[in-house]
C-alpha cells in the first residue's frame, strides 16, 4: 500500500517553529459529497486527506497542496491552494482520484471557501472555474482524536502514530529493523533529547510504547504491564516538567517493579536484590528518583554508588572484577550509577562532555563499540559505549527539543 511521506520533523511545534493548523472542510461534486483534513504542517503547505462514497465503496484520497499565485482577470494577484500527486489510500484498487485545488479568504475567524479540481481548471484566472464548498472550519488540536483521526489514516502509518502523539502524549510502534535502547534528556539553554537505536537482531523487541505526561503515568505503566510491556528507558524533562517512559514488549524480563523516593531508595533495592530484581531503569525528576527493577535478567550481582562527582576510581576497580555500567542518572545533586556482572556488554568506554560528543562517539563506532548509556547531569553528558559480540553501531541522535519520534520511527524500519 503506498502512503503519503510528509517530513515527520514538520509535526512538531518546537521543532519546526510553526504551530500546525487544523481545518476541515466539505463540498459536493456531481451527486459525491467529499470531506477532508487539511493540515497545514508549514505555512504555506498542507497534507489533505479526502473521503468520500462512490460507485458502493468508502474511499480515501491522499495528495499535499501548496499555495500558488495567480492574475485575476481584472489583473490583480491573488493566490489559490494547488493540490498536487494524489493517489488512493483505501478503496479499490483501479480507483483513481484527481487533486483538489482550494481558494479561501478568513474573514474574523470564518471563512469562504470554494474548489475546483485539476480537471476542471487548468490555469488563467480561478475564480472563474471555482465553485463554492460547503464549510471550511479551523479545528482546535484535542478534536484530533484517535477515533477522528482513524477516518483519514491508517493506524500503522507514522503520521496518524505522530498526530495521536501530539494529541495523547503517546505513540505505539511494532519494532521491524531496530529498536529504541537508550532514551535521554539533557539541557542546553532549552531542552534536548538524545536517542539511541539497535538492531533488533541484537536485541528481542517486538513492540514499543513511549508516553510523555507531565504526572509520572503510573496508571498507563501498569495497564502497559498486562499487555506483556516492560519500563525499558525513562527520563525527566526539567525544562517542560514532564516524565517520558519507553516501554517494550517481547524481552522476557517480566516481573517488573518500580519505585518513587525523594531519597535514592538504598533499602527498597536491597529488598529486591534479595528477591533476584536488578536494577535496569534510573531517572530523577520533579524531587524524586525512580527506579525499576526486573526479574530474569540474566545479571549475577550488582552495585550502585551515588557520588558528588562520577566516580571515576569506583568506576575502574569495578571494571577490573568484570562489572559493567548498565544505568547512570542525576539527580538533587548527586550521580547515581549502577555497574553489573554478567550484563554481557564486554569493554566499555566512557565521555563526559558538555556538548553532545559526535565526534567521539562517531570515533568509538568505527572501533565496534555501541552507546549503551546516555544521562545528563551537572551541565555535561555522560555516554558508555560497550563492545562485544552481541552489539553493532548503534544510531544515535539529538538535539532535538522533544523527544525524537521522528527519527525513531524512520529508524524502526531502516536498513
Amino acid at each position: 500500500m503506498k502512503y503519503f511521506f510528509v517530513p515527520l520533523l514538520i509535526f512538531f511545534y518546537s521543532i519546526s517553529g510553526y504551530s500546525q493548523n487544523y481545518y476541515e472542510t466539505s463540498w459536493v461534486s456531481g451527486e459525491v459529497k467529499y470531506t477532508a483534513l487539511v493540515i497545514f504542517y508549514e505555512e504555506n503547505e498542507a497534507l489533505v486527506r479526502v473521503k468520500y462514497y462512490a460507485n458502493g465503496s468508502d474511499k480515501l484520497a491522499n495528495y499535499i497542496c501548496s499555495y500558488k499565485n495567480f492574475t485575476k482577470s481584472d489583473g490583480t494577484a491573488d493566490r489559490y491552494l494547488d493540490g498536487n500527486d494524489a493517489f488512493i489510500v483505501r478503496g479499490p484498487s483501479n480507483s483513481g482520484y484527481s487533486a483538489d485545488n482550494f481558494y479561501v479568504k478568513e474573514n474574523e475567524g470564518s471563512f469562504s471557501a470554494y474548489t475546483a479540481d485539476d480537471n476542471a481548471f487548468d490555469g488563467g484566472d480561478f475564480t472563474q472555474t471555482m465553485k463554492p464548498m460547503l464549510y471550511w472550519v479551523k479545528l482546535n488540536p484535542e478534536a484530533l482524536t484517535k477515533g477522528y483521526l482513524d477516518d483519514y489514516f491508517n493506524e500503522d502509518e507514522d503520521v496518524f502514530r505522530l498526530l495521536v502523539y501530539l494529541n495523547k502524549g503517546e505513540v505505539s510502534f511494532p519494532v521491524k529493523t531496530n529498536a529504541v535502547t537508550v532514551l535521554a534528556n539533557g539541557f542546553d539553554g532549552e531542552s534536548v533529547w538524545a536517542a539511541a537505536m539497535e538492531k533488533t537482531s541484537k536485541v528481542s523487541y517486538t513492540e514499543q510504547k513511549i508516553k510523555t505526561s507531565n504526572e509520572f503515568p503510573s496508571d498507563w505503566i501498569k495497564q502497559e504491564w498486562d499487555n506483556g510491556l516492560n519500563i525499558s528507558a525513562f527520563d525527566y524533562d526539567e525544562y517542560k516538567n514532564q516524565f517520558t517512559v519507553l516501554m517494550s514488549k517481547g524481552n522476557g524480563l517480566q516481573p517488573q517493579s518500580w519505585k518513587k523516593s525523594d531519597t535514592f531508595p538504598k533499602d527498597w533495592v536491597t529488598e529486591k536484590w534479595n528477591n533476584d530484581y536488578q536494577i535496569t531503569s534510573m531517572t530523577y525528576g520533579n524531587g524524586n528518583w525512580y527506579l525499576a527493577m526486573n526479574k530474569n535478567t540474566g545479571y549475577i550481582t550488582q552495585r550502585w554508588k551515588t557520588s558528588y562527582e562520577i566516580p571515576r576510581d569506583w568506576i575502574i576497580d569495578n571494571w577490573n572484577e568484570g562489572y559493567a555500567i548498565t544505568s547512570a542518572t542525576y539527580g538533587n545533586g548527586v550521580w547515581a550509577i549502577t555497574m553489573t556482572q554478567g550484563s554481557k556488554l564486554g569493554a566499555q568506554t566512557w565521555k563526559t562532555e558538555t556538548t553532545y560528543p559526535f565526534d567521539w562517539i562517531k570515533e568509538r563506532a568505527d572501533k565496534g563499540y555501541s552507546i549503551t548509556t546516555i544521562s545528563y547531569g551537572d551541565g555535561m553528558w555522560l555516554l558508555v559505549m560497550s563492545k562485544n559480540e552481541t552489539n553493532t553501531t548503534n544510531r544515535s541522535s539529538t538535539q532535538y527539543r522533544d523527544v525524537p519520534i521522528d527519527w525513531i520511527l524512520r529508524n524502526v524500519i531502516a536498513n
